[in-house]
């Protein structure tokens, strides 16, 4: 005679076995150059239910970017270059209060977008007009016309630069200037 299978252990096995099938396989697509990770990923994971983590990045960040802007009121009067803060200095308290957290977090991100695209613009057209049209770019601008203005009828330039080292070794270079705008 068959024992009778108990609904609840059936469940509970075919549970267990895609939990651990899943485990398996994030574990195996972890790294990245293997066949078997391609297989998973391309051919089995369908709706993309494989994470990958990667905690420190395959290129982790070695530079800080620096969002500068100045005014222009009349054509000799310029406004010193004053710095937006892309980042923000963590606090003990930032784990459990940050609001700020996502715009900087988005800033910082279209900055680095930005910066990712100027060398596709410099080789398309062999200049960074057309850079003016791009989201990036368009977002970047808003965000520093948001700042307060010095006059009702103002023109505003922003400036990208780039520093690396935790020490600030090197004083920042030069990424991009934008002409100025209207705000």
């Amino acid at each position: 005679m068959i024992p009778k299978l108990d609904p609840a252990v059936i469940y509970e096995t075919i549970v267990a076995v895609f939990l651990a099938s899943w485990f398996l396989a994030t574990v195996l697509c972890q790294f990245k150059e293997t066949k078997i990770s391609w297989f998973i990923r391309y051919k089995i994971d369908l709706f993309n239910l494989i994470p990958l983590w990667t905690f420190f990045a395959p290129h982790p960040g070695k530079r800080d970017y620096h969002l500068l802007f100045r005014d222009k009121v009349t054509e000799v009067d310029y406004s010193e270059w004053q710095e937006m803060e892309i980042t923000e200095e963590r606090t003990f308290w930032s784990w459990l209060w940050n609001p700020e957290k996502r715009d900087k977090k988005i800033l910082s991100d279209v900055v680095q977008s930005l910066v990712a695209s100027i060398p596709s613009y410099r080789e398309k057209t062999g200049n960074l007009n057309l850079l003016m049209f791009s989201t990036p770019y368009i977002i970047v601008l808003h965000a520093v016309s948001l700042y307060q203005k010095r006059s009702q009828r103002c023109y505003r330039q922003f400036m990208l630069a780039e520093s690396s080292g935790y020490q600030k070794e090197t004083k920042p270079a030069l990424i991009l200037l934008s002409v100025f705008h209207q705000i």
